[in-house]
């Protein structure tokens, strides 16, 4: 089975009550669809019999919509949304500290090209359709900056006008936490993808999951890998575009400038998809160095890159 990478949720799953013996002939499994993340989510369960695939249907819906509940941009009554509003969240609980926590590490290794204040420069962004004046620009830029947040137990404090968006680790994390109930809710092998994809276990075949990559989302595969309780995340310069204009969604924290197209795209394989998704949004950032000594800062991190002449790099 292989599984381009997708903006909708799926997962392909064999559960401990069916890893080994025969699937019976009513075994229909279950489907949701609807929104999650701000995008059309597609969240499938199959080889499993019905009871037990909606059991486990509804267990990831309640862990996606808890989850939105606090770092969706697109949610009136999220977290992050009431932080950005006011610049202050008291309490801030332990999913947002542990992924703030995380968004520090990767700032750190990535030189901060991995910046999630860089939400004010987005807005200008898309509020002039790829090509904000010089004063926007350099407003939006003078509120960006991760080491200016104040991160605690008891609060998170924006500096003024500053504003966060976790657009570009949230997904990840959300696979990581999605993958983590269902295997506590007996799944055994499947993939789980939130944005991005996640490996449990092997395929139905007793081999491991086989994952094509592509430019974008919806894009066809011209290059596969094979993951084994391992999660890939793909970032392209160019996957998203602001407008008509020729701006990629990607921004350079440092410069507020659109990625340079030195990388069409960047893979990076962990065992989290958090981490994975961090990094590959930072990757395409960076020269081919700067890629190396970032991931071998981490223990475990592959990646497969293609830059703009389409000539790989594995690392």
């Amino acid at each position: 089975m292989s599984l381009s990478r997708r903006r909708f949720i799926c997962i392909a799953a064999v559960s401990a009550l069916g890893a080994h013996r025969t699937i019976a002939a009513d075994t229909m499994g279950a489907r949701w669809q609807g929104i999650a993340l701000g995008a059309h989510a597609d969240l499938r369960l199959v080889g499993l019999p019905s009871r037990e695939a909606e059991r486990l249907l509804g267990a990831a819906r309640g862990e996606i919509e808890r989850l939105e509940r606090i770092f969706s941009l697109y949610r009136d009554d999220s977290a992050l949304t009431r932080l950005n509003a006011t610049g202050v969240l008291e309490q801030p609980g332990p999913d947002l500290l542990e992924l703030c926590s995380l968004v520090s590490a990767i700032h750190a290794a990535s030189g901060g090209m991995f910046d999630p204040s860089i939400q004010p420069l987005w807005t200008a962004y898309a509020d002039a359709k790829g090509a904000p004046d010089r004063k926007a620009l350099d407003s939006a830029r003078a509120a960006v900056g991760w080491t200016r947040v104040e991160i605690s137990a008891d609060r998170i404090r924006l500096a003024p006008g500053a504003a966060l968006t976790f657009n570009g680790i949230a997904q990840g994390f959300i696979t990581d936490r999605v993958v983590g109930l269902l295997k506590s809710q007996g799944l055994e092998a499947g993939l789980v993808s939130v944005g991005e994809i996640s490996a449990v276990g092997v395929s139905p075949t007793g081999e491991d999951w086989a994952v094509g990559l592509a430019d974008h989302e919806d894009g066809l595969a011209d290059s596969t890998i094979h993951l084994r309780d391992r999660a890939v995340a793909t970032s392209s310069p160019r996957g998203t575009l602001f407008g008509p204009g020729p701006e990629g969604h990607i921004l350079n924290p440092a410069t507020g400038r659109a990625a340079a197209p030195a990388w069409r795209r960047v893979s990076v394989i962990h065992r989290s998809a958090a981490l994975a998704d961090g990094l590959s949004t930072a990757a395409v950032l960076q020269t081919e160095s700067e890629l190396r000594a970032m991931a071998r800062r981490f223990a475990g991190v592959a990646v497969h890159a293609v830059d703009q002449q389409g000539q790989r790099l594995v690392v």
